[in-house]
């Protein structure tokens, strides 16, 4: 499952719970807020070790970004350790090195 199917599926899953919820707590701007908060770790908690760098570095802002920003912040993450990745097996694959005679001056 890619971040943004699992993203979708579990904004879906808890804007559910979000409908057990009180009147009054629906406008509580602390609580929203809050429960936002809780949104974002418990998002975050669930990736592999491999994002734990970013995580942490999220998790240790202040303010804490909004689900929608950490979601970008891992695709981009995603991007640049598949390119790594990619890099890694093609020097892997090719233990070849290019010999050139130098010129004498």
């Amino acid at each position: 499952m890619s971040i943004k199917e699992f993203y979708f599926v579990m904004t879906h899953f808890l804007d559910q719970l979000a409908f057990t919820e009180s009147a009054e707590l629906k406008v509580c701007g602390a609580y929203i807020d809050r429960r936002e908060q809780l949104r974002m770790v418990q998002f975050l908690t669930t990736f592999r070790s491999d994002f734990k760098g970013l995580k942490d570095s999220i998790l240790h802002r202040s303010p804490l970004l909004s689900v929608d920003s950490v979601v970008s912040e891992l695709l981009a993450e995603k991007i640049r350790l598949q390119s790594y990745s990619k890099r890694e097996f093609f020097f892997a694959s090719n233990p070849f090195v290019l010999a050139v005679p130098s010129k004498s001056f």
